[in-house]
């Protein structure tokens, strides 16, 4: 939910991941713990390494130690279709002007729970005109996002707020200048509003470097065993090709 936005996979993805399955009486009884994985998405391959730079801590990191968390979610909300994208052009679907449009648009049905993509405090829960019912959250000196047409607004929601990652902050909806229910999403750096599906953002909680040494030991080791299993699976799947 930081590094990859699961709404989004694409046909062509894949994952692997070596985890503990329980058994009972020769039954499986679920699973246990995840000691790594590999998700390929959109060409790019993302791994989950465990390891423990604190006592009783277990984390999951990225092949370069870089923590899986990172301080923004990579989506607001489980949404449907991606109806309109970041552009500085784009034909407006009303006025049928050219006009920016700084955020991307997330279809989806009316009333689904939209988060904020990371700690912060709200600044400001109103109704904006063209944008509808909107929130919007400072979360750091450099990030800020805001929320459009929202149909309400989270129970108790009110400026001043600290809000959690993956916080629900209100709804979807369609209020405002809007064709249909959808969430307007739009993140600015430094003030200047950036596209939410280029964004890089940066780990939660990075490696130490005394750590480093010995986490390289063990992210080889189940990257090892990842690559196994892929290569067992491309196999199998070879054979039934066949």
């Amino acid at each position: 939910q930081w590094t990859v936005d699961f709404f989004g996979i694409q046909a062509g993805d894949s994952f692997a991941v070596v985890y503990d399955e329980k058994f009972v009486n020769g039954t499986s009884v679920g699973v246990g713990r995840v000691w790594g994985a590999l998700f390929k998405h959109g060409g790019k391959e993302y791994y989950a390494i465990p390891y423990a730079q604190e006592q009783g801590k277990l984390r999951y990191w990225e092949a370069n130690g870089e923590s899986l968390r990172k301080q923004l979610l990579k989506a607001p909300l489980k949404y449907t279709r991606i109806s309109s994208k970041f552009s500085n052009a784009r034909l407006h679907p009303v006025h049928k002007v050219y006009r920016p449009h700084h955020g991307v648009d997330y279809a989806a049905p009316t009333g689904t729970p939209v988060m904020t993509i990371g700690d912060g405090t709200v600044t400001s829960v109103k109704y904006e005109g063209a944008g509808g019912n909107t929130v919007r959250i400072k979360h750091n000196s450099v990030y800020s996002t805001a929320y459009l047409h929202l149909s309400k607004y989270a129970k108790g929601l009110k400026v001043g707020q600290r809000v959690r990652q993956g916080e629900v902050i209100g709804y979807v909806g369609s209020t405002g200048r809007s064709t249909g229910p959808h969430l307007d999403f739009r993140v600015w750096k430094n003030g200047t509003p950036i596209n939410p599906l280029k964004m890089d953002s940066p780990p939660a909680e990075p490696l130490k470097g005394e750590h480093k040494s010995s986490f390289d030991g063990v992210s080889e080791k189940y990257k090892a065993q990842i690559d196994t299993i892929q290569a067992h699976a491309m196999v199998k799947s070879l054979f039934e090709l066949l």
